[in-house]
């Protein structure tokens, strides 16, 4: 799977160019494969790659980098990216491994269009919070295809590439998602047998240790084990700390043959400070702006003593594949998840002219303002989860009729247990430019009357048939019903249980184009729905009136997403290189938004606010020559408000910045400088940009966040067993926002500096 010393320019036909001239588009892929983990270089011998079914020719596009080529382990999608009629962004894991990227957002930060909330729901819900095209996905995260339970910061060294599938996907994941999912693709046991250790340190007193060792028992049967540990805080951030711990298990058995499993244990811990940034403040013209950019010291943190995120995640995972016949194929994939959370975390408010702080501030004072939510939220959470998915493919031809038939079975429950704390001796009211960090006498008790439960079942059948006619066109037709069921009972509530039901369909249908080998034309509907009690691990159960919970007494109408879209996937230089474009919009209805408190905002019970958002999508990906590689992609976005019971109908939608792009890029340095034999020198780097955006959930264009740019750099030099790089992020040390909600935004870390030393054998 090694890139070729061959690869080079070579002439293309010139009806593929006047057919891509215009249409350059991106994707990423799917199929059930034991892993997709390309290698670009003979030298590279920081990755080895599994063994790989391949049926006839393989696929150049794999090794030189083309996410057209990237196949996403979820088993009832299309075969790849270039297979998908849908806008799929994938990042490689030679992306992941260059830019040393260890958690999910620093992933994410790659693809266009997406954002971050933090702390949504009463400061209850820090941790992995994004939004696709300005759409929540809260809880629509996934490895291998199963939902990946919990609200937690995820770190990703059991991850080989990651998946962001935009838009509506009900038809394959069922009820919760309407902007799309985040898949990660788990690191599996693979044939042969190496070993992998990284030792990482940097700024913030950062210091890394991951190790990946891979065991083939014999020609069927290998064993994986991969460790992780990460201490850290954040540069320009006092008081916050980012501590993970992890280990993963996989067990592959049937390697080279028709039947094959993987076993996968993951555990993983954090004992972290979160970091709920600073307020806004109100500005003259009454839009509040991060008051950081005016005038507050930028690693000013309200964090305080008592203030904590504890973690502690257990997940089994079950893969089975078996090749039955030529033509049938069956899957069964399982997934049981136990978590448990200790959280407690200070909410800043914003400082107004109302509450005094404005005017203080901007006169060079020190006022003291009130905390939000209360002063922040503290609790005990502990829950379990299972998912089964059975499937069966089969493959019929008739004549120039091909299809491919998948249908299955999707059942899913979650439970999930918190007690809500009641502090002691806790102050809410600080002050704005010297907040104090010791809290000896401040503690949190656990009374009966704040347990909280809830949970949520989920029975989908799904059926897919594509249908290929002859060589040029293909036409796709999906559908899924979701028999959904919520269940919520607070101990304060006298009302006791509560239970909410939505039975819904979630169709789509696609036709596919190949007017050449290399060239693809698409058009996509897709509807999903989205029920109020999906997100028990995340969501807030605090109010049984108005919260995101089941309610006896409220008619809660899911959410409901269409998804519109006309793209085109290209391939140029046999392959090396691919290109996507997509026009996309997606009308979302019933759309629920939710106040300081975490409650659902006055109004919301009958019908939610309506959003439209429209844009297009383009990327590049793969080799331009034999040494230069490139990773770009880019977005623009326009949401409108359609509907709203505030009256804010035709304003900008909230969470969603207009213009987005990522560029890295790679050039190989080893022929011009380095003699036959000294291994491979790189040097990398790129930029990330998002226009600035109004902050949400409301859709009333009070909070403004600027623009974000990072200026990005990496040097490496690897050589038989032995590898060291350095990276410099945010070279310019410019002041960016990861994360805003309702009141407060996070800065991101200042200019930040890692090296890491490596070995293989």
């Amino acid at each position: 799977m090694s890139q070729s010393g061959r690869f080079a320019f070579q002439k293309q036909k010139v009806s593929l160019a006047v057919a891509l001239g215009m249409t350059t588009s991106f994707g990423a892929g799917e199929a059930f494969a034991q892993d997709t983990t390309p290698s670009t270089n003979e030298t590279d011998s920081s990755i080895k790659l599994p063994a790989v079914r391949v049926r006839g020719e393989g696929d150049a596009g794999v090794a030189a980098g083309n996410t057209n080529s990237s196949t996403l382990n979820i088993s009832r999608m299309p075969a790849s990216v270039r297979d998908t009629p849908q806008t799929i962004t994938v990042v490689p894991h030679e992306i992941i491994k260059e830019q040393r990227v260890f958690t999910l957002d620093q992933a994410l930060a790659n693809v266009p269009g997406i954002t971050l909330s933090t702390g949504e729901g009463n400061g209850g819900m820090n941790g992995d919070q994004f939004r696709i095209r300005g759409l929540q996905a809260r809880q629509d995260m996934y490895t291998d295809g199963l939902r990946d339970f919990g609200t937690y910061t995820r770190d990703i060294f059991n991850t080989e590439d990651v998946q962001v599938i935009k838009g509506p996907t009900g038809e394959y994941f069922g009820a919760g998602n309407v902007g799309g999912v985040i898949n990660q693709s788990l690191k599996h046991a693979h044939a042969g047998t190496d070993y992998n250790y990284d030792q990482a340190f940097g700024s913030a007193s950062m210091y890394r240790g991951a190790g990946d060792v891979n065991y083939q028992i014999n020609d069927d049967i290998a064993l994986r084990i991969n460790g992780m540990y990460n201490r850290q805080g954040v540069a320009d951030r006092k008081r916050t700390t980012s501590n993970r711990y992890g280990t993963a298990v996989d067990l592959g058995v049937g390697l080279h043959s028709k039947t094959f499993w993987h076993l996968n244990w993951q555990w993983f811990n954090s004992d972290s400070v979160p970091d709920y940034g600073v307020p806004f403040v109100q500005m003259a013209d009454g839009v509040y702006r991060p008051i950081t950019s005016h005038g507050l010291a930028r690693d000013t943190s309200y964090a305080r003593s008592f203030d904590r995120d504890k973690n502690n995640v257990h997940t089994l995972t079950s893969l089975l594949k078996s090749e039955v016949t030529r033509w049938f194929t069956i899957s069964n994939d399982t997934r049981l998840t136990k978590y448990d959370r200790e959280y407690a975390a200070t909410t800043p408010a914003a400082c107004s002219f109302a509450n005094g702080c404005a005017p203080s501030f901007f006169a060079g004072g020190n006022p003291t303002f009130p905390y939000g939510a209360g002063g922040g939220v503290g609790y005990r959470q502990d829950g379990w989860a299972a998912q089964n998915i059975l499937m069966g493919t089969a493959k019929v031809k008739t004549g120039i009729v091909s299809q491919e038939i998948k249908a299955g079975v999707d059942v899913e429950y979650a439970y999930d247990n918190r007690h809500y704390g009641t502090w002691v001796n806790r102050s809410n009211i600080q002050t704005l430019r010297d907040p104090d960090y010791s809290y000896p006498n401040t503690r949190l008790t656990f009374p009966d009357t704040g347990q909280r439960v809830a949970s949520s079942r989920d029975v989908g059948l799904f059926l897919s048939d594509r249908i290929k006619v002859g060589k040029y066109v293909s036409l796709f037709g999906t559908g899924r019903w979701d028999s959904f069921v919520s269940t919520y009972n607070s101990a304060s509530v006298a009302s006791g249980l509560q239970s909410q039901r939505a039975d819904r369909w979630s169709p789509s249908g696609s036709i596919m184009v190949n007017p050449l080998e290399t060239v693809s034309f698409y058009f996509t509907f897709a509807r999903s729905y989205k029920p109020i009690g999906t997100d028990v691990a995340g969501t807030v159960t605090n109010n049984v009136n108005s919260a995101d919970v089941a309610s006896d007494t409220k008619d809660f109408k899911p959410q409901r997403s269409d998804l519109f879209e006309f793209g085109s996937k290209a391939d140029f230089l046999h392959k090396r290189l691919g290109a996507t474009l997509s026009f996309f919009r997606i009308n979302e209805t019933n759309t629920y938004y939710y106040d300081t408190n975490g409650d659902i905002a006055v109004g919301q019970g009958d019908a939610g606010s309506g959003r439209r958002i429209q844009g297009v999508e383009l990327s590049l990906t793969g080799k331009i020559t034999k040494d230069w590689n490139i990773y770009g992609s880019y977005s623009y976005l326009d949401g409108k408000v359609t509907h709203s019971t505030t009256g804010d109908n035709g304003k900008q939608a909230p969470q969603i910045s207009h213009n987005n792009f990522s560029l890295w890029t790679s050039y190989d340095l080893s022929r011009a400088l380095l003699n036959p034999g000294w291994g491979q020198l790189k040097v990398a780097g790129g930029a990330q940009y998002a226009s600035g955006y109004w902050a949400g959930p409301a859709t009333a264009q009070l909070y403004r966040m600027p623009y974000m740019f990072n200026l990005n750099g990496m040097l490496s030099w690897e050589m038989k067993h032995y590898r060291v790089s350095f990276n410099a992020n945010n070279i310019t040390n410019r002041l960016n926002y990861g994360s805003a909600f309702s009141g407060r935004t996070v800065p991101s870390a200042g200019r930040t500096f890692i090296g890491n030393i490596g070995l293989t054998f």
